[in-house]
Formats: structure tokens, sequence, C-alpha cells
């Protein structure tokens, strides 16, 4: 599961680092991995947060969300990122930038503090295996 936070200052025991004040731009970047014989996606953020299927970007309401392949991804393509139940940060299905691999959202202005919306993304992987992976965006201040 990955995650995209928006929030305020403090530092988490889980790895995840927040700023005094949320960033108007994040950039994820994930990478296939498999542990077990089970397909996972590794991300990390500009924010310097990182985890394996669960992160948790935080960015503030109005601000941009940018996903793309770390060099040595083992991915192919990233297939699609959108929502995967409520629709209040994905109010659209994150848009394929036009130049290179990445997606982009525009985080709506409107999005009240402690948002949390869970969001998939599907890849295809070196093996051409399709694989989603559900994550979260969090807003806050």
């Amino acid at each position: 599961m990955a995650a995209i936070l928006i929030s305020g200052a403090c530092t988490r025991a889980n790895g995840q680092n927040r700023t005094k004040e949320a960033p108007e731009k994040v950039a994820i970047y994930l990478r296939s991995i498999e542990i077990k014989k089970e397909k996972h996606l590794l991300m990390f953020d500009s924010n310097g947060n990182f985890a394996t299927d669960s992160l948790k970007t935080i960015i503030r309401a109005g601000g941009s969300v940018f996903w793309e392949l770390d060099p040595s991804s083992g991915i192919k393509k990233i297939e699609r990122i959108y929502p995967s139940r409520a629709r209040k940060i994905f109010t659209e299905d994150a848009k394929k930038q036009v130049f290179g691999k990445g997606f982009k959202l525009k985080v709506p202005d409107n999005i009240p503090e402690n948002t949390e919306e869970e969001y998939i993304i599907e890849y295809i992987d070196q093996d051409n295996l399709n694989v989603k992976i559900d994550p979260y965006i969090r807003i806050e201040d």
C-alpha cells in the first residue's frame, strides 16, 4: 500500500519525516522488488520518506504529486494511477506526462486537513507481470 499525505511538522517513527510545512510538490520514485517470490513496490519520496507497498506521502492541498521510475526500477511501464475508493484527493486519475514515463496528480485546493485516500498504482514489471499496489495520500497543513 502507498499513500500520499498532506501534513505539518514532526518526525514519524516509521521512517517518514514531516517538514514544518507540507510541500507544494512531491516526487515519488518507484522500484519493483521481489520478496519471497512475491512482487512488491519499493517507494521513496522527495520528503525523505520510504516504504515497501505502504508509503504515505505528505503534500499540501493545491499541490502536485509526481510519480517517477527509479533508474533501476525493474518497471517497464506504469499502466495507471487511480483512486481505489473515495474520490476526494483523486478527483480524476493521475495523468501520464507527455515526455518520460511519469505521472502527475494535481491535488484540489479545497481538501480538508488530515484527509487520507488510498489509491492504486498499476504497472508492468520486467517479467511482463501486471502488478497492483495500493498506497495512500494524506493532506495536512
